[in-house]
Protein backbone atom coordinates (compact mmCIF):
# COMPACT_ATOMS: atom_id res chain seq x y z
CA UNK A 1 0.00 0.00 0.00
CA UNK A 2 1.39 3.18 -0.92
CA UNK A 3 2.21 5.73 1.83
CA UNK A 4 -0.74 9.15 1.48
CA UNK A 5 0.47 12.15 -0.30
CA UNK A 6 1.37 15.22 1.85
CA UNK A 7 -0.04 18.53 1.28
CA UNK A 8 2.01 21.11 -0.63
CA UNK A 9 3.76 23.78 1.02
CA UNK A 10 3.00 27.18 -0.76
CA UNK A 11 5.44 28.95 1.04
CA UNK A 12 8.18 26.33 0.80
CA UNK A 13 7.57 25.29 -2.82
CA UNK A 14 6.05 28.30 -5.34
CA UNK A 15 3.92 27.01 -8.42
CA UNK A 16 6.17 27.55 -11.25
CA UNK A 17 3.25 29.32 -13.37
CA UNK A 18 2.89 31.97 -11.10
CA UNK A 19 6.21 32.94 -10.59
CA UNK A 20 6.22 33.73 -14.52
CA UNK A 21 6.02 37.39 -15.17
CA UNK A 22 3.29 38.66 -17.44
CA UNK A 23 5.51 40.85 -20.20
CA UNK A 24 3.54 42.98 -23.00
CA UNK A 25 5.30 44.02 -25.88
CA UNK A 26 4.49 47.37 -27.42
CA UNK A 27 5.63 50.14 -30.03
CA UNK A 28 7.55 53.00 -28.47
CA UNK A 29 6.47 56.35 -28.98
CA UNK A 30 6.31 57.75 -32.24
CA UNK A 31 8.80 60.71 -32.23
CA UNK A 32 6.70 62.96 -34.57
CA UNK A 33 3.80 62.34 -32.74
CA UNK A 34 5.26 63.69 -29.23
CA UNK A 35 6.61 66.46 -31.23
CA UNK A 36 3.52 67.30 -32.69
CA UNK A 37 1.77 67.22 -29.34
CA UNK A 38 4.77 69.40 -27.47
CA UNK A 39 4.12 71.83 -29.98
CA UNK A 40 0.21 71.94 -30.11
CA UNK A 41 -0.03 72.17 -26.73
CA UNK A 42 3.06 75.35 -26.58
CA UNK A 43 0.32 77.18 -28.99
CA UNK A 44 -1.46 80.15 -26.62
CA UNK A 45 -5.00 78.87 -28.18
CA UNK A 46 -4.60 75.34 -26.85
CA UNK A 47 -3.15 76.99 -23.51
CA UNK A 48 -6.41 79.10 -23.09
CA UNK A 49 -8.79 76.75 -24.05
CA UNK A 50 -6.91 74.03 -21.29
CA UNK A 51 -7.24 76.68 -18.87
CA UNK A 52 -10.75 77.49 -19.46
CA UNK A 53 -11.83 73.69 -18.93
CA UNK A 54 -10.37 72.62 -15.55
CA UNK A 55 -11.39 68.88 -16.52
CA UNK A 56 -8.72 68.73 -19.59
CA UNK A 57 -6.57 70.10 -17.55
CA UNK A 58 -6.51 67.82 -14.74
CA UNK A 59 -6.37 65.06 -17.87
CA UNK A 60 -3.30 66.42 -18.85
CA UNK A 61 -1.26 67.23 -15.23
CA UNK A 62 -2.39 63.61 -14.54
CA UNK A 63 -0.96 62.37 -18.17
CA UNK A 64 2.15 64.09 -17.60
CA UNK A 65 2.54 62.50 -14.24
CA UNK A 66 2.35 59.20 -15.32
CA UNK A 67 4.57 60.15 -18.51
CA UNK A 68 7.27 60.67 -15.80
CA UNK A 69 6.36 57.61 -13.95
CA UNK A 70 6.86 55.38 -16.87
CA UNK A 71 10.23 56.16 -17.46
CA UNK A 72 10.84 54.57 -14.15
CA UNK A 73 8.13 51.52 -14.00
CA UNK A 74 8.51 50.31 -17.61
CA UNK A 75 7.68 50.73 -21.05
CA UNK A 76 4.27 48.89 -20.70
CA UNK A 77 2.44 51.87 -19.21
CA UNK A 78 4.28 54.41 -21.42
CA UNK A 79 2.62 53.31 -24.52
CA UNK A 80 -0.55 53.24 -22.86
CA UNK A 81 -0.18 56.78 -21.57
CA UNK A 82 1.15 58.13 -24.92
CA UNK A 83 -1.64 56.97 -26.94
CA UNK A 84 -4.04 58.27 -23.92
CA UNK A 85 -2.19 61.89 -23.88
CA UNK A 86 -2.02 61.55 -27.98
CA UNK A 87 -5.65 61.44 -28.48
CA UNK A 88 -6.72 63.88 -25.67
CA UNK A 89 -4.13 66.54 -27.57
CA UNK A 90 -5.82 65.34 -30.71
CA UNK A 91 -9.38 65.95 -29.06
CA UNK A 92 -8.51 69.95 -27.39
CA UNK A 93 -6.90 71.06 -30.63
CA UNK A 94 -10.10 70.14 -32.53
CA UNK A 95 -12.42 71.60 -30.16
CA UNK A 96 -10.11 74.43 -29.79
CA UNK A 97 -10.13 75.01 -34.01
CA UNK A 98 -14.50 74.61 -33.80
CA UNK A 99 -14.28 77.57 -30.97
CA UNK A 100 -12.03 79.73 -32.61
CA UNK A 101 -13.91 80.13 -35.93
CA UNK A 102 -16.84 80.59 -34.82
CA UNK A 103 -16.05 83.77 -32.85
CA UNK A 104 -13.73 84.87 -35.00
CA UNK A 105 -16.70 85.25 -38.04
CA UNK A 106 -19.08 86.52 -35.67
CA UNK A 107 -16.23 89.53 -34.29
CA UNK A 108 -15.80 90.22 -38.09
CA UNK A 109 -19.46 90.64 -38.56
CA UNK A 110 -19.63 92.82 -35.65
CA UNK A 111 -17.06 94.71 -36.34
CA UNK A 112 -18.44 95.65 -40.18
CA UNK A 113 -21.48 96.43 -38.35
CA UNK A 114 -20.12 98.96 -35.73
CA UNK A 115 -17.48 100.44 -38.67
CA UNK A 116 -19.68 100.56 -41.60
CA UNK A 117 -23.22 102.24 -41.10
CA UNK A 118 -25.54 101.97 -43.77
CA UNK A 119 -24.15 105.45 -46.20
CA UNK A 120 -27.31 107.70 -46.91
CA UNK A 121 -28.22 108.30 -50.24
CA UNK A 122 -30.77 111.00 -49.82
CA UNK A 123 -31.91 113.27 -46.81
CA UNK A 124 -34.45 112.16 -43.89
CA UNK A 125 -36.39 113.86 -42.07
CA UNK A 126 -35.37 114.37 -38.36
CA UNK A 127 -38.68 116.86 -37.80
CA UNK A 128 -41.73 115.98 -40.01
CA UNK A 129 -44.14 118.43 -41.72
CA UNK A 130 -46.17 118.70 -38.35
CA UNK A 131 -43.25 119.69 -36.48
CA UNK A 132 -43.01 116.27 -34.83
CA UNK A 133 -39.57 114.14 -34.16
CA UNK A 134 -38.61 111.56 -36.12
CA UNK A 135 -36.94 108.16 -35.06
CA UNK A 136 -35.70 107.06 -38.01
CA UNK A 137 -32.26 108.79 -38.88
CA UNK A 138 -30.98 107.27 -35.56
CA UNK A 139 -29.78 104.11 -38.23
CA UNK A 140 -27.45 106.20 -39.94
CA UNK A 141 -26.00 108.00 -36.53
CA UNK A 142 -22.92 105.58 -35.18
CA UNK A 143 -20.79 106.28 -31.40
CA UNK A 144 -17.96 108.38 -32.80
CA UNK A 145 -17.54 111.20 -31.55
CA UNK A 146 -15.82 113.24 -34.88
CA UNK A 147 -18.42 114.98 -36.45
CA UNK A 148 -20.02 118.58 -37.58
CA UNK A 149 -23.11 119.87 -37.49
CA UNK A 150 -24.15 122.23 -39.91
CA UNK A 151 -27.63 123.92 -40.12
CA UNK A 152 -28.62 126.82 -42.18
CA UNK A 153 -31.80 129.80 -41.48
CA UNK A 154 -33.11 131.87 -44.17
CA UNK A 155 -36.44 133.88 -45.46
CA UNK A 156 -38.32 131.77 -48.93
CA UNK A 157 -36.88 131.40 -52.00
CA UNK A 158 -33.25 132.68 -50.88
CA UNK A 159 -31.43 129.40 -52.16
CA UNK A 160 -30.97 127.78 -48.75
CA UNK A 161 -31.24 124.00 -49.99
CA UNK A 162 -28.67 124.81 -52.69
CA UNK A 163 -26.11 126.52 -50.47
CA UNK A 164 -26.63 123.06 -48.40
CA UNK A 165 -26.11 121.05 -51.52
CA UNK A 166 -23.01 123.19 -52.32
CA UNK A 167 -21.66 122.20 -48.98
CA UNK A 168 -22.31 118.47 -49.25
CA UNK A 169 -20.23 118.42 -52.05
CA UNK A 170 -23.14 117.18 -54.23
CA UNK A 171 -24.12 119.94 -56.25
CA UNK A 172 -23.15 120.45 -60.01
CA UNK A 173 -23.08 123.73 -62.01
CA UNK A 174 -24.96 122.56 -65.31
CA UNK A 175 -27.00 119.29 -63.62
CA UNK A 176 -30.50 120.05 -62.15
CA UNK A 177 -30.27 117.68 -59.34
CA UNK A 178 -28.85 117.94 -56.36
CA UNK A 179 -28.43 116.91 -53.02
CA UNK A 180 -31.57 118.72 -51.20
CA UNK A 181 -34.53 119.34 -53.55
CA UNK A 182 -34.17 122.87 -54.50
CA UNK A 183 -37.89 125.19 -55.08
CA UNK A 184 -38.80 124.74 -58.69
CA UNK A 185 -40.42 127.52 -60.95
CA UNK A 186 -43.81 125.98 -60.70
CA UNK A 187 -43.64 126.34 -56.39
CA UNK A 188 -42.11 129.82 -57.35
CA UNK A 189 -45.21 131.17 -59.46
CA UNK A 190 -47.76 129.56 -56.73
CA UNK A 191 -45.61 131.03 -53.79
CA UNK A 192 -45.19 127.59 -52.19
CA UNK A 193 -42.08 126.63 -50.22
CA UNK A 194 -40.54 123.40 -50.78
CA UNK A 195 -38.56 121.81 -47.33
CA UNK A 196 -41.30 121.29 -45.02
CA UNK A 197 -39.72 120.63 -41.12
CA UNK A 198 -36.21 119.69 -40.82
CA UNK A 199 -34.51 117.60 -43.66
CA UNK A 200 -30.84 116.11 -42.54
CA UNK A 201 -28.21 113.99 -44.36
CA UNK A 202 -25.01 112.94 -43.05
CA UNK A 203 -22.14 112.68 -45.54
CA UNK A 204 -19.39 110.23 -45.35
CA UNK A 205 -17.09 112.64 -43.77
CA UNK A 206 -19.32 112.55 -40.67
CA UNK A 207 -20.59 115.82 -41.34
CA UNK A 208 -24.17 116.49 -40.43
CA UNK A 209 -26.08 119.00 -42.92
CA UNK A 210 -30.01 119.81 -41.25
CA UNK A 211 -31.56 121.60 -44.04
CA UNK A 212 -34.95 123.80 -42.73
CA UNK A 213 -38.13 125.28 -43.62
CA UNK A 214 -38.01 129.41 -44.52
CA UNK A 215 -39.17 131.13 -41.37
CA UNK A 216 -41.16 133.51 -40.92
CA UNK A 217 -42.89 132.06 -44.54
CA UNK A 218 -46.29 133.54 -45.75
CA UNK A 219 -46.54 130.16 -47.33
CA UNK A 220 -46.00 128.22 -44.01
CA UNK A 221 -48.51 130.14 -42.46
CA UNK A 222 -51.15 129.75 -45.30
CA UNK A 223 -50.19 125.90 -44.83
CA UNK A 224 -51.38 126.40 -40.89
CA UNK A 225 -54.61 127.70 -42.28
CA UNK A 226 -55.83 125.46 -44.52
CA UNK A 227 -54.94 122.35 -43.19
CA UNK A 228 -53.94 122.59 -39.13
CA UNK A 229 -57.35 124.81 -38.96
CA UNK A 230 -55.60 126.26 -35.85
CA UNK A 231 -52.35 128.37 -35.05
CA UNK A 232 -49.52 125.95 -32.89
CA UNK A 233 -50.17 127.20 -29.49
CA UNK A 234 -54.21 127.36 -29.37
CA UNK A 235 -55.54 130.43 -27.49
CA UNK A 236 -52.07 131.56 -25.50
CA UNK A 237 -51.41 133.38 -29.59
CA UNK A 238 -52.84 136.27 -30.29
CA UNK A 239 -52.80 135.62 -34.28
CA UNK A 240 -52.10 133.22 -37.07
CA UNK A 241 -48.75 135.58 -37.66
CA UNK A 242 -47.83 135.39 -33.97
CA UNK A 243 -48.40 131.95 -34.34
CA UNK A 244 -45.96 131.92 -37.17
CA UNK A 245 -43.41 134.01 -35.73
CA UNK A 246 -43.05 131.58 -32.51
CA UNK A 247 -42.59 128.57 -34.77
CA UNK A 248 -39.76 130.22 -36.57
CA UNK A 249 -38.18 131.40 -33.65
CA UNK A 250 -38.39 127.85 -32.00
CA UNK A 251 -37.16 126.23 -34.69
CA UNK A 252 -33.79 128.90 -35.12
CA UNK A 253 -33.37 128.47 -31.46
CA UNK A 254 -33.57 124.73 -31.88
CA UNK A 255 -30.53 125.16 -34.38
CA UNK A 256 -28.98 127.40 -32.19
CA UNK A 257 -28.52 124.76 -29.60
CA UNK A 258 -27.52 121.69 -31.58
CA UNK A 259 -25.70 123.15 -34.41
CA UNK A 260 -21.70 123.99 -34.47
CA UNK A 261 -22.30 125.84 -37.84
CA UNK A 262 -25.14 127.42 -38.66
CA UNK A 263 -25.06 129.22 -42.44
CA UNK A 264 -27.58 132.42 -42.72
CA UNK A 265 -28.70 132.79 -46.18
CA UNK A 266 -30.25 135.90 -47.88
CA UNK A 267 -30.89 137.09 -51.56
CA UNK A 268 -30.40 140.91 -51.36
CA UNK A 269 -28.87 142.96 -48.49
CA UNK A 270 -30.00 144.14 -46.11
CA UNK A 271 -33.05 143.05 -44.37
CA UNK A 272 -33.14 144.19 -41.12
CA UNK A 273 -36.08 142.53 -40.25
CA UNK A 274 -34.49 139.20 -40.32
CA UNK A 275 -31.41 140.14 -38.55
CA UNK A 276 -33.81 141.29 -35.20
CA UNK A 277 -35.35 137.78 -35.99
CA UNK A 278 -31.73 136.49 -35.22
CA UNK A 279 -31.11 138.30 -32.25
CA UNK A 280 -34.41 137.52 -30.98
CA UNK A 281 -33.88 133.56 -31.36
CA UNK A 282 -30.46 133.90 -29.44
CA UNK A 283 -32.19 135.64 -26.64
CA UNK A 284 -34.88 132.82 -26.86
CA UNK A 285 -32.31 129.92 -26.80
CA UNK A 286 -32.67 127.11 -24.40
CA UNK A 287 -29.63 127.33 -21.87
CA UNK A 288 -26.86 124.10 -22.16
CA UNK A 289 -27.63 121.60 -19.69
CA UNK A 290 -24.97 120.23 -17.31
CA UNK A 291 -25.04 116.78 -16.00
CA UNK A 292 -23.45 117.40 -12.33
CA UNK A 293 -22.83 112.95 -12.95
CA UNK A 294 -20.17 113.74 -15.71
CA UNK A 295 -18.14 116.27 -13.86
CA UNK A 296 -16.42 116.42 -11.05
CA UNK A 297 -15.31 118.47 -9.75
CA UNK A 298 -18.15 120.66 -11.32
CA UNK A 299 -17.14 124.01 -12.61
CA UNK A 300 -17.49 127.48 -11.21
CA UNK A 301 -18.47 129.07 -13.79
CA UNK A 302 -20.56 127.46 -16.43
CA UNK A 303 -20.44 128.79 -20.03
CA UNK A 304 -22.86 129.14 -22.10
CA UNK A 305 -23.19 127.37 -25.64
CA UNK A 306 -23.37 129.30 -28.76
CA UNK A 307 -22.68 128.25 -32.48
CA UNK A 308 -20.70 129.99 -35.13
CA UNK A 309 -22.74 131.74 -38.12
CA UNK A 310 -21.87 132.28 -41.61
CA UNK A 311 -23.76 134.95 -43.86
CA UNK A 312 -23.80 134.22 -47.16
CA UNK A 313 -25.86 136.55 -49.88
CA UNK A 314 -26.88 134.42 -52.87
CA UNK A 315 -27.41 135.93 -56.25
CA UNK A 316 -24.74 138.84 -55.76
CA UNK A 317 -24.66 141.24 -58.03
CA UNK A 318 -21.10 142.40 -59.90
CA UNK A 319 -21.05 145.50 -57.90
CA UNK A 320 -21.46 143.37 -54.75
CA UNK A 321 -18.22 142.18 -54.87
CA UNK A 322 -16.41 145.52 -54.92
CA UNK A 323 -14.36 146.17 -51.90
CA UNK A 324 -15.88 149.12 -50.73
CA UNK A 325 -18.83 147.30 -50.83
CA UNK A 326 -17.84 144.04 -49.31
CA UNK A 327 -16.63 147.05 -46.50
CA UNK A 328 -19.82 148.44 -45.73
CA UNK A 329 -21.22 144.79 -45.86
CA UNK A 330 -18.92 143.96 -42.79
CA UNK A 331 -19.26 147.21 -41.00
CA UNK A 332 -23.29 146.94 -40.82
CA UNK A 333 -22.90 142.85 -39.65
CA UNK A 334 -20.43 144.26 -37.03
CA UNK A 335 -22.44 147.11 -35.94
CA UNK A 336 -25.73 144.75 -35.43
CA UNK A 337 -23.93 142.01 -33.50
CA UNK A 338 -21.52 143.96 -31.64
CA UNK A 339 -23.34 142.98 -28.41
CA UNK A 340 -24.53 138.95 -29.94
CA UNK A 341 -22.88 136.07 -28.02
CA UNK A 342 -22.64 134.28 -31.74
CA UNK A 343 -19.36 133.53 -33.32
CA UNK A 344 -20.10 135.89 -36.41
CA UNK A 345 -16.28 136.97 -36.95
CA UNK A 346 -14.02 134.65 -38.31
CA UNK A 347 -11.89 133.72 -41.85
CA UNK A 348 -14.46 132.96 -44.26
CA UNK A 349 -14.64 135.65 -46.65
CA UNK A 350 -15.20 135.57 -50.68
CA UNK A 351 -11.38 136.19 -51.25
CA UNK A 352 -10.34 133.20 -49.22
CA UNK A 353 -8.12 135.70 -47.24
CA UNK A 354 -6.41 134.09 -44.08
CA UNK A 355 -6.04 137.62 -41.69
CA UNK A 356 -2.95 138.23 -39.12
CA UNK A 357 -3.63 137.05 -36.01
CA UNK A 358 -3.11 140.47 -34.33
CA UNK A 359 -5.61 142.13 -36.49
CA UNK A 360 -9.09 142.33 -35.90
CA UNK A 361 -11.03 139.30 -37.29
CA UNK A 362 -13.83 140.52 -40.09
CA UNK A 363 -17.31 139.58 -40.07
CA UNK A 364 -17.74 135.78 -42.03
CA UNK A 365 -19.68 137.01 -45.13
CA UNK A 366 -19.51 135.19 -48.37
CA UNK A 367 -21.10 136.33 -51.71
CA UNK A 368 -22.66 133.97 -54.36
CA UNK A 369 -22.86 135.25 -57.67
CA UNK A 370 -26.14 133.95 -59.81
CA UNK A 371 -25.25 130.46 -61.99
CA UNK A 372 -23.37 130.85 -65.11
CA UNK A 373 -25.29 130.13 -68.06
CA UNK A 374 -24.44 127.65 -70.26
CA UNK A 375 -21.40 128.29 -72.93
CA UNK A 376 -22.58 129.21 -76.11
CA UNK A 377 -20.42 130.04 -79.87
CA UNK A 378 -21.96 133.89 -79.19
CA UNK A 379 -19.46 136.70 -79.31
CA UNK A 380 -20.50 137.69 -75.86
CA UNK A 381 -19.16 134.02 -74.35
CA UNK A 382 -16.03 134.42 -76.52
CA UNK A 383 -14.89 137.41 -74.88
CA UNK A 384 -16.61 138.19 -71.56
CA UNK A 385 -16.59 141.24 -69.88
CA UNK A 386 -14.68 141.84 -66.82
CA UNK A 387 -16.90 140.21 -63.41
CA UNK A 388 -14.65 141.49 -59.92
CA UNK A 389 -15.43 137.83 -58.66
CA UNK A 390 -13.48 134.82 -59.92
CA UNK A 391 -16.32 132.70 -61.29
CA UNK A 392 -19.37 130.53 -59.94
CA UNK A 393 -17.89 127.08 -59.51
CA UNK A 394 -14.67 128.84 -57.87
CA UNK A 395 -16.51 130.43 -55.18
CA UNK A 396 -18.91 127.46 -54.49
CA UNK A 397 -15.61 125.32 -53.92
CA UNK A 398 -14.22 128.06 -52.16
CA UNK A 399 -17.48 128.25 -49.29
CA UNK A 400 -17.77 124.85 -49.11
CA UNK A 401 -14.11 124.26 -48.33
CA UNK A 402 -13.75 127.19 -45.92
CA UNK A 403 -17.26 126.04 -43.77
CA UNK A 404 -15.98 122.43 -43.16
CA UNK A 405 -12.78 124.17 -41.96
CA UNK A 406 -14.07 125.78 -39.12
CA UNK A 407 -13.19 125.34 -35.59
CA UNK A 408 -15.59 123.18 -33.65
CA UNK A 409 -16.52 123.36 -30.20
CA UNK A 410 -18.44 121.35 -27.59
CA UNK A 411 -21.85 121.47 -27.77
CA UNK A 412 -22.35 120.35 -24.16
CA UNK A 413 -19.84 120.60 -21.65
CA UNK A 414 -19.33 117.20 -22.30
CA UNK A 415 -18.22 115.24 -25.77
CA UNK A 416 -20.99 113.16 -27.65
CA UNK A 417 -21.23 111.13 -29.90
CA UNK A 418 -23.31 111.09 -32.83
CA UNK A 419 -25.96 109.09 -31.00
CA UNK A 420 -25.76 110.95 -28.07
CA UNK A 421 -26.55 113.68 -30.32
CA UNK A 422 -29.42 112.69 -31.76
CA UNK A 423 -31.24 112.61 -28.38
CA UNK A 424 -29.91 115.37 -26.89
CA UNK A 425 -31.86 117.32 -29.95
CA UNK A 426 -34.71 115.30 -29.44
CA UNK A 427 -34.09 116.48 -25.98
CA UNK A 428 -33.89 120.15 -26.67
CA UNK A 429 -36.62 120.07 -29.30
CA UNK A 430 -38.72 118.95 -26.70
CA UNK A 431 -37.50 121.29 -24.35
CA UNK A 432 -37.89 124.57 -26.85
CA UNK A 433 -41.84 123.18 -27.78
CA UNK A 434 -43.00 123.50 -24.05
CA UNK A 435 -40.74 126.56 -23.01
CA UNK A 436 -42.93 129.10 -21.39
CA UNK A 437 -40.21 131.82 -22.26
CA UNK A 438 -41.61 131.38 -26.04
CA UNK A 439 -45.47 132.47 -24.16
CA UNK A 440 -43.82 135.08 -22.56
CA UNK A 441 -42.31 136.67 -25.52
CA UNK A 442 -45.86 136.40 -27.07
CA UNK A 443 -47.21 138.30 -24.78
CA UNK A 444 -45.03 141.53 -25.69
CA UNK A 445 -45.69 141.12 -28.88
CA UNK A 446 -48.62 143.84 -30.55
Amino acid sequence: MAPPLKPKDSASEPDAGAAKTLVILAKPPDKNKTVQASSTLASPSVQTELLKSPSIAQKTSTASEQDESTSAHGTASASKENDTFSDLVKNVAQRVFHVQQKPAAAQSDGEQKVSSPPEMSYPVKLVDESLQWCDSALEYLHDSSDFYVIGVLGLQGVGKSTVMSIISGIHSEKSKWQLFKPQTNDLKEIGEHCTSGIDMFVTNQRVILLDTQPVMSASVMDHMIQYEKKPPGGPDYHSVENALLMQSLQQAAFMMAVCHTIISVQDWFIDLNYLRFLLSAEMLKPTTPINIHDLNPLPEETTEYYPHIVFVQNHAQKEDFSANSISKMEETLSNVFQKSKIKYSGSVNPHNRRYPKDSPQKVNLFLIPDKEPPDTDSPSHRFPEYKIHPGYKYLTESLSRQVLSMPRSLLTHTALSEKNWFHYSARIWETVKKSTLFLEYNRLLP
